[in-house]
């Protein structure tokens, strides 16, 4: 401003009046500060908003009737090839998902297109918290289809009675897991304290505590074990008995 006229004065072009351009504010018009952060609200916006559609839609999908009757059961898969064990220990459960079995041994070979798993040297324990058998032979073999465990050679069975162990020798026994059953058919022999018997052959039935002797039983009876806690005794079939 003139002073001396009282006019306006007009810069002069091509000069540029930093001071009034540095001091000025301009709220609507932001620099690049506001114009970044800015469009990180926007983005943060637009990802919160496609998370909460995809909440929604997955919470639909889920809502909606399908029919799952159609998916099919989910099973274990069978093992469909040979494979070998070293130092081996299993145990097989019944359905109630107690132990039955338990079995041990140096070498154990699984033979798929047979189902068999063939045993060098096991050792075995048959319902360890029930009957509570156990014993080892020189050979033995799972038979998977028959749920069956067979021994052979050199089989030895133990059982533990209030008035001495019941020991069962021979050479041949089968384990019959549905039926609860161990029989033989060799030659068996059986000890418990002073008493000594042999016979043809050999059942015990779990279920009902009972061990029976077959086919020419002969052999010495100690009466005081006769009537001991454990297994009962049923010398059955033809022969002498001393």
């Amino acid at each position: 401003m003139d002073s001396a006229a009282g006019r306006f004065r007009h810069p002069p072009p091509g000069r540029a009046r930093c001071g009034a351009r540095g001091l000025r504010a301009h709220p609507g018009r932001p620099g690049p500060s506001g114009r970044l952060a800015g469009s990180l609200r926007v983005t943060w916006r637009v990802v919160l908003i496609a998370c909460l559609a995809l909440v929604v839609a997955l919470g639909i999908r889920w809502l909606m009737p399908t029919d799952r009757s159609a998916t099919p059961p989910i099973s274990m898969p069978d093992t469909q090839f040979d494979y070998t064990l070293s130092d081996y220990s299993a145990r097989f459960r019944d359905a109630e998902d107690r132990v039955e079995l338990t079995l041990s041994g140096p070498r154990l070979e699984h033979v798929w297109a047979e189902r068999v798993a063939r045993l060098q040297a096991p050792e075995f324990h048959i319902e360890p918290e029930d009957a509570d058998w156990r014993g080892s032979s020189d050979t033995g073999r799972v038979l998977r289809d028959d749920e069956m465990l067979v021994l052979e050679g050199n089989v030895t069975l133990v059982h533990r009675a209030e008035r001495g162990e019941i020991r069962v020798q021979t050479e041949r026994l089968r384990y019959d897991r549905r039926a609860r059953t161990i029989t033989s058919d060799t030659p068996v022999a059986i000890t418990q304290a002073e008493s000594r018997l042999q016979s043809g052959g050999l059942r015990i039935e779990l279920d009902k505590n009972l061990l029976e002797l077959t086919d020419g039983v002969q052999g010495e009876l100690d009466p005081a074990v006769a009537g001991s806690a454990g297994p009962d005794a049923d010398a059955g079939g033809a022969g002498d008995s001393s």
